[in-house]
């Protein structure tokens, strides 16, 4: 059972010594009629961490496992843009606390500090019908994580990836307020320039990587070109332009 911690915290804020899933709980209160715009769910440890595809998400303690509630300001048919939102937010974030790394965002939604993974991000939505009502934004940071195992050998914390040591509630305020802050000036006119952002940031652009395409488990190497409106990964392969969404292909690294 989660405990909550014997610490005063805003109304926004909900922390929790242990969870099966900071996701779980704030989709939870999304089905309460609980849930509020801007509302964190902050995790000391999670029991049944989770990523994308159902993949178990490996934590420790002295990293962020958070969750953000969000109403979401772009039409559905947009839900990348959401995406995007997210993951410039916490790169763009994460550069400011050390200018000398080289951040990336790894498509669609991880984050990569010198080439080495340091933030996953969950997006889940609940919708009412054809109405896209709530998004809840799950977010694992490595911290102040000190040691990786050798299956893990490609992931990296901050205090890893600089030395130093950091304040995880500051952070938690800090992703939380840059979010916000984002979707509050948000205007479909910034789309354009959203995707830009995003590609200046992409993982391994214009470098040739090895992929394996799901469907037929072909593997095939092809250079990163970038990703395009619909949220595709747009690919230059030896036979040509190939466009990929989400769940058809795996990076070979």
């Amino acid at each position: 059972m989660a405990q909550n911690a014997e610490t005063t915290f805003p109304q926004w804020l909900q922390y929790f010594d242990s969870i099966d899933t900071t996701n779980n709980y704030a989709m939870q209160l999304t089905d309460d009629g609980l849930a509020q715009h801007g509302h964190v769910i902050w995790a000391a440890h999670q029991t049944a961490g989770k990523g994308q595809r159902g993949k178990r998400w490996e934590n420790d303690e002295g990293n962020i496992m958070m969750s953000l509630i969000l109403k979401p300001v772009v039409p559905a048919d947009r839900q990348f843009v959401l995406s995007m939102c997210t993951a410039l937010t916490i790169a763009k974030y994460l550069q400011t606390l050390y200018d000398q790394w080289q951040v990336a965002i790894k498509w669609p939604n991880d984050i990569y500090v010198n080439d080495k993974k340091a933030c996953g991000i969950l997006i889940e939505n609940v919708f009412r019908g054809m109405n896209w009502v709530y998004a809840v934004a799950g977010i694992g940071l490595n911290v102040n994580q000190t040691f990786f195992p050798e299956e893990l050998r490609h992931a990296i914390s901050l205090h890893t990836a600089s030395g130093k040591k950091y304040d995880l509630r500051e952070m938690v305020t800090d992703i939380r307020s840059g979010m916000l802050n984002t979707l509050q000036q948000l205007q479909p006119a910034h789309y354009a320039g959203l995707l830009q952002e995003y590609n200046h940031y992409l993982f391994r652009r214009n470098k040739e990587t090895g992929f394996i395409e799901r469907s037929t488990n072909r593997y095939f190497d092809a250079y990163v070109q970038e990703v395009n409106e619909a949220g595709q990964l747009v690919l230059l392969s030896p036979t040509g332009i190939e466009q990929y969404n989400f769940g058809e292909l795996d990076w070979i690294l």
